[in-house]
């Protein structure tokens, strides 16, 4: 993703709405896992680190 911005995870939630109709991708490594939507014309990331034990939320304009 270039150029996100973090949201909170209220606002993630919100734009997600049904994951099973948002839903667009899964990445996992060793340090983390990702998972991408696609709503409203921006695309939200959801990534979970497996160290810290935090989720961070971003979002991206689909268009940039």
């Amino acid at each position: 993703m270039n150029h996100p911005v973090e949201i909170t995870k209220e606002a993630a939630f919100a734009l997600i709405g049904n994951d099973e109709e948002t839903w667009d991708d899964y990445q996992q490594n060793e340090l983390s896992e990702s998972s991408f939507y696609l709503a409203h014309g921006v695309r939200i990331a959801a990534i979970h680190n497996y160290i810290s034990n935090v989720t961070q939320y971003y979002i991206q304009d689909v268009d940039a």
